[in-house]
């Protein structure tokens, strides 16, 4: 996946992560966001996925991240793992 697939799928992952956080604050939200297994502080992101954007943001991937694992990403990382993709497209 080049930088440019990996920005639209962090960003679409991080609207999924905005909406499950519209949603809890009620009951109903909460409920939906459970069984749909959304989460509004993680995203969902295979192993290749998680050392793209840790790449991205310039930090070394733990070695313990296999590329068929599955992993939940906190936020905020993602966040700061799409603004160095961003970053790193305006320098080019």
């Amino acid at each position: 996946m080049d930088a440019d697939q990996l920005k639209g799928f962090l960003h679409f992952r991080l609207a999924t992560a905005k909406a499950a956080a519209g949603r809890a604050g009620w009951f109903g939200g909460r409920l939906y966001n459970r069984i749909s297994g959304e989460s509004p502080d993680y995203i969902p992101l295979s192993g290749t996925h998680l050392r793209q954007a840790f790449l991205a943001m310039r930090i070394e991937p733990p070695e313990i991240v296999v590329a068929r694992g599955e992993y939940e990403f906190r936020v905020d990382y993602a966040r700061k793992a799409l603004t160095a993709l961003n970053e790193d497209k305006e320098q080019t």
